[in-house]
């Protein structure tokens, strides 16, 4: 069965020009992710089932025909990725712009811990994540900054195809609304997500043109 977010997204043929099919891969399992901890730009290795995990995703993503594979520089994604590109024979690269957020002092912190002590900065964090900024932390517009720059850069060297992006949570969501044209909203409920993937077809053109 295959193991990824049922989305809705656009059929490439709804666009005019060229399409670009991106695939957003969450890393294998780590330790934070089994306590639903905080990681951030924290480096964590992949747990014995992460490493299965990403070697299932390998199987699952033959057929998607990968052309290249993009990480975020924060483990376990290289780890996931160079396991991912092995295995389907497709080059890699990291790049720094793929950067988790750094959560700051809340790093290592249980999701639950966050909401019992801080529950009006949770609550709101929630709801408008541009309104909060981590303690120590990077903020929202620079996290999407980041992120433009970087799917731009790609776009420049990707017209069409299949490309995979390894990025951690909630970088995988805040990735996968730019891409939708969508608020970013409820990511508290993505933290501990892991070894999943989710296709999102880009009218190429259009997303350079924003």
């Amino acid at each position: 069965m295959l193991k990824f977010w049922n989305f809705s997204f656009t059929h490439p043929n709804d666009y005019q020009g060229h399409s670009l099919r991106i695939l957003i891969i969450r890393p294998g399992e780590t330790t934070y992710d089994s306590q639903s901890r905080i990681q951030g730009t924290l480096n964590l290795e992949l747990t014995e089932k992460g490493q299965e995990e990403v070697d299932a995703l390998g199987e699952e993503l033959l057929e998607e025909q990968l052309q290249f594979i993009y990480a975020s520089p924060c483990e376990p994604a290289p780890e996931t990725a160079e396991r991912l590109a092995q295995f389907l024979g497709v080059p890699k690269k990291v790049l720094p712009g793929l950067k988790n957020q750094n959560q700051g002092l809340w790093q290592g912190m249980r999701v639950e811990d966050l909401q019992r002590c801080q529950p009006r900065v949770f609550k709101i964090w929630a709801s408008c994540p541009e309104s909060i900024f981590p303690p120590g932390g990077e903020a929202f517009h620079e996290v999407t900054k980041r992120i433009e720059t970087t799917i731009e850069w790609i776009l420049k060297r990707h017209h069409q195809g299949t490309v995979g992006l390894v990025v951690g949570e909630p970088l995988a969501s805040y990735v996968r609304c730019y891409l939708k044209s969508e608020d970013a909203k409820n990511l508290w409920n993505t933290i501990g997500i892991h070894g999943l993937w989710e296709p999102v077809d880009v009218a190429h053109a259009e997303l350079l043109a924003r």
